[in-house]
Parts: structure tokens; C-alpha cells; sequence
């Protein structure tokens, strides 16, 4: 369908036997880059750490990615066995992702939500991986630590920001702040010694005012905020070679999508003609989803859909304040974490709204069905499990946009194509009207980052091409000015629909979808590109 982005061409006598080493030192430039990253995936060594955020801090963290980038180009590819080969392309992709978005991006001084990491401390609260006390000095560091380093935020920020994000990011940041005050105080208000209490009383006191501000500020700017968040043809085919490793006309990419987009448009206005979606219960909503997990799950083994790596529960609980702009999502324990969690969010209606709308924002039965399989069985929560097995480390670590997000969305469709939910005709138009969802993204990451759609036009794409209340289409055209991205969802679905179409010609009768998932996921979350060839040799194919 595609073709990935060619591989920097060695540049330096670096041996193979020395990749290991390279291969270390770049992955921890990362992880030191990320800090949160790291502590989801596991590493709790990186608890209570802060990235430097201010101008030299970052200028820093610029040159290390700069130095990583030119190490791994240096590594000869011929010596190197499949899975190091594998493990450099991941990498490579990983040093470009962040140097796009510190130095293309221009994040520190364009983007509000660059400085949103230092306030994410739910890992403490969610992952229960050592006694409260000692997780609670670890969330007091960080917290000690982030007052040092948000205090740069206003320093770094040039006005005008971009107005749809600057409205974004203020809401995020109120969030934060009722999350520290609420949630935080609960958990570790009373946990410790006297000296410890104090210390947290003060942090985070502090550490919530700061969001309080940045909140308060990001509002009064929004309003004189611009356009800066469009990226350009330029930058965005820039953005497709190092998010997915794809060198490929923009003509081509968006016409993929628009022929999806026909087809599932077709397939949803016949069906829309007679199917009858049903509405959710809220005061059942937890109640239902907890069953529609349980039936995926007894129907995945029945239909050997795909392995299940492992029988952990997963919780249903409401979505945290500074979550709620994401109507569901998982939050679960990385591969490297020793205690192992999943919490299945879904987010309440806000209390005020009137019953139409509340009923509206929660959707139908057939839509809850599709979030509970893209979130849980099989997809996130199945794949993230999946990466725990990955035969390396920066193989379990790495996450790759389209392939994360592409197989959660594929997994709605093929649940739907091998039968789940079949009683009911509407679980299908669903299904479609999801997919519809998934298309517009595209369409309106395209459009507004390299074909000079508006925001407004953008947003009438999803109200009358893809069948979504007004609401959700200002909300979705919203996401695409910070988040260009999110094609992935449809780019990812349909690179394995395609790689799954080409594993069945070539394997014939001996194909199947167990064997063929297990295949595709058994490397972690690498670029679909990068992994095409992988999968083949896994399946016995030349």
C-alpha cells in the first residue's frame, strides 16, 4: 500500500558489536527525555524526575537527541541480526518523533501542552508497585521538583499561542489542578511521617496553584490566539515520515482515506435505514461495559481471534479530572511494571448538563460495544499485554501512533466481521459510524495541516460526511490542531487490513487470524512499514 521512508544511510565505522551499547545510551536519552514515559512503562527509576523545561534545559535535551540521532545512523546494518535491526529503526523513529516535536514543532514556545508532564502523578496513586509511604516521597520529588521547573512555562510561551490549543490546554490544566486538590490529597494527604505530610501539604498546594494559573492565563490568551498550529505541506509530510516511517504523495495518502470513507459511508447510510441503536443506561454504564468486556473476552478464545497473553482483570472506573476532554481510554501498567493493573475509564456527562444531552454524550449500546473492544479485547489492553513479550526492551518500550491506535480501531471491524455482536444489526452501524469518526480525522488532519481547510470547514466534514452531531464535530476538528496525528487511527486500520489481505493470498488455507495476530503483535508496537516484512518471514513467508 505504502512505502516506508528509506533508512539514513550509515555514516561512520561503528561496528555492530557496539550497537548494544548505542542501543542503551539512546534509549535512556529517551526515557531521561520523557520521564513520565518511563514511569508508565514501569521504570521506577524515574520516579520523582522532571525533564529540564527551561531554555537551556531544553537546548540541552535538544543536543543529546541530536548526538543519539547521529550514533545510530553511524551503525552499520549488515552485521545486525533481525531483532537489533528492529530495535535501531525503532529508535531512529523515536530520537525523530521528539526532535519534530521540540524543533519542528517548536513545542517549548508554541505548545501550552509541553509543560502538562511535570503535573501527571497518577502513576503513584494507580500503580501499586511499592508501599503508599514510599510512593508518596516519590510523588512529594516530583512535585518539589515540577515547581521548579513550570515556573519556566510562561517564560518559554510565545504569544499569540494557537487559540483552539491555548482553549485545549487551559481546560487540561484546571483539570490537573482539581486532580491534585481532590484525588492526590485523598490518597497521600495522611500517608507518612509529620515531615513528609508537610512537605506534600506544601508541594502540591503549590504545585496546584501553578496549574490554577497556567489554567487561568491560557484563558484570558486564548481569545487573541492565531492559527500557529497548522503545520504545512512541508511539516507534514516531514510529520508522516517520522511518526510512521512513510514516503508517500499526499495525493495518495489522503485518496486512501477518501475511498474508506466512501465505502463506510455507503455501508452506514443502508444500514441506518433499518438498524435501531439503543440508548445507554448511565446508572448502568459501569455495570454494562464490565459485561460487554466479559463477553469479547469469552468470544475471542471461543473464535480464536487472537492469544491472550494473560488473564488480568481489568477495573471500570469513571475517567480523572484532567482526562475528561477522552470520552473512554485505558489507563493500565506498562511492560516493565511489576505490579500489574488496568483501569477501563469512562468518563461521566457533566451533572449539569440536561438529560438530552447527557443521553447524547453517552451514545448507544453498539457504541459502548466498539469502545469496549478498541479500549480492552482485544485491543489496547490485549496489545499492550502483548508487548510485555516483546523479545526486547526498546521493542517492549516503543509505541508507535498508527500501530497502537490502527489495531484498536481494526479490532472494532474484525470483531464485528467474525460475528460479536451479531444479534443486533445496530452493533455494526456502530461499528460503521466509528469508522466514519476515523475517517474525518483524517480528512481534517490533512485538510487543515497541508491544504489549508479551516477549522470551521473541518468541522462541517464530520457533521455531513461522517455523520456526527455537532458537538463531537467541533470537538474532533478541535483535536486535529493539536493533535495532526490522528490520522493513524485509519491509516493503521486499514496497513493491517492490507498486510492481513496479503498473509492470506500467500498462506491460503493454511492462513488464520489467531496465527496471523499473534504474528503482528508479537514484536511490540513498531511502525506497521517497518514491521511488514517481519510479520511474513513469522508466518513462514518468504
Amino acid at each position: 500500500m505504502v512505502a516506508p521512508a528509506a533508512s539514513p544511510p550509515a555514516s561512520g565505522p561503528a561496528a555492530a558489536s557496539d550497537f548494544a551499547r548505542i542501543r542503551d545510551e539512546a534509549l535512556d536519552v529517551l526515557l531521561a527525555d520523557s520521564p513520565s514515559v518511563a514511569r508508565d512503562l514501569g521504570l521506577h527509576e524515574y520516579d520523582g524526575r522532571v525533564a529540564p523545561l527551561s531554555a537551556a534545559g531544553i537546548a540541552e535535551r535538544i543536543d543529546k537527541l541530536h548526538a543519539t540521532e547521529r550514533a545510530l545512523a553511524a551503525v552499520r546494518s549488515e552485521p545486525l541480526g533481525p531483532e537489533d535491526a528492529l530495535d535501531r529503526a525503532e529508535l531512529q523513529h523515536w530520537v525523530a518523533g521528539r526532535l519534530f516535536y521540540l524543533v519542528d514543532l517548536d513545542a517549548p514556545h508554541k505548545l501550552p501542552q509541553a509543560y502538562e508532564e511535570p503535573f501527571e502523578v497518577n502513576v503513584y496513586i494507580d500503580r501499586d508497585y511499592a508501599p503508599l509511604e514510599r510512593r508518596a516521597a516519590q510523588l512529594v520529588a516530583q512535585e518539589e521538583a515540577a515547581l521548579g521547573e513550570v515556573v519556566h512555562a510562561r517564560e518559554n510561551l510565545t504569544v499569540p499561542l494557537s487559540k483552539p490549543i491555548a482553549e485545549v490546554a487551559a481546560r487540561n490544566f484546571a483539570g490537573f489542578a482539581s486532580y491534585l486538590r481532590g484525588d492526590v490529597v485523598k490518597v497521600f494527604g495522611a500517608v507518612g511521617e509529620p515531615a513528609l505530610r508537610a512537605r506534600f501539604a506544601k508541594a502540591n498546594t503549590a504545585l496546584s496553584r501553578r496549574a490554577e494559573e497556567l489554567a487561568a492565563w491560557l484563558k484570558k490568551e486564548s481569545p487573541r490566539g492565531d492559527q500557529s498550529h497548522l503545520l504545512g505541506p512541508n511539516r507534514f509530510r516531514k510529520l508522516l515520515e517520522v511518526q510512521e516511517g512513510l514516503s508517500i504523495p499526499l495525493d495518495a495518502f489522503e485518496r486512501m482515506n477518501e475511498d474508506d470513507l466512501a465505502e463506510n459511508r455507503r455501508a452506514y447510510e443502508a444500514l441506518a435505514q433499518t438498524a435501531v441503536p439503543r440508548p445507554v443506561e448511565e446508572a448502568k454504564l459501569f455495570a454494562t461495559a464490565a459485561h460487554m468486556m466479559g463477553d469479547a473476552k469469552a468470544f475471542i478464545s471461543a473464535k480464536a481471534i487472537v492469544t491472550l497473553p494473560n488473564d488480568d482483570h481489568v477495573v471500570v472506573r469513571e475517567t480523572p479530572p484532567y482526562e475528561r476532554w477522552n470520552s473512554a481510554s485505558i489507563d493500565m501498567s506498562g511492560p516493565f511494571e511489576p505490579a500489574r493493573s488496568a483501569f477501563y475509564q469512562l468518563t461521566i456527562p457533566d451533572r449539569s448538563w440536561p438529560a438530552a444531552k447527557r443521553a447524547e454524550y453517552l451514545g448507544s449500546l453498539g457504541d459502548l460495544l466498539g469502545t469496549t473492544i478498541h479500549e480492552v479485547f482485544p485491543g489496547h489492553f490485549v496489545q499492550g499485554r502483548w508487548a510485555e513479550r516483546a523479545p526486547t526492551r526498546v521493542q517492549k518500550a516503543f509505541g508507535n501512533y498508527a500501530f497502537v491506535e490502527g489495531w484498536a480501531h481494526y479490532s472494532e471491524q474484525m470483531m464485528i466481521d467474525e460475528g460479536f455482536g451479531a444479534e443486533d444489526p445496530a452493533n455494526r452501524l456502530a461499528m460503521l459510524h466509528g469508522a466514519l469518526l476515523r475517517n474525518c480525522r483524517f480528512a481534517a488532519s490533512v485538510g487543515m495541516h497541508a491544504r489549508g481547510m479551516s477549522l470551521e470547514a473541518a468541522e462541517e466534514r464530520f457533521v455531513h460526511d461522517c455523520h456526527q452531531d455537532r458537538p463531537t464535530a467541533h470537538e474532533q476538528a478541535v483535536r486535529g490542531t493539536f493533535d495532526p496525528g490522528y490520522f493513524a487511527y485509519t491509516l493503521g486500520k486499514l496497513q493491517i487490513l492490507s498486510l492481513r489481505a496479503e498473509a492470506r493470498a500467500k498462506l491460503g488455507p493454511a492462513f488464520s487470524l489467531q496465527r496471523f495476530h499473534d504474528a503482528l503483535l508479537a514484536h511490540g508496537a513498531p511502525p506497521v512499514a517497518l514491521i511488514h516484512d517481519r510479520v511474513l518471514h513469522d508466518l513462514g513467508l518468504p
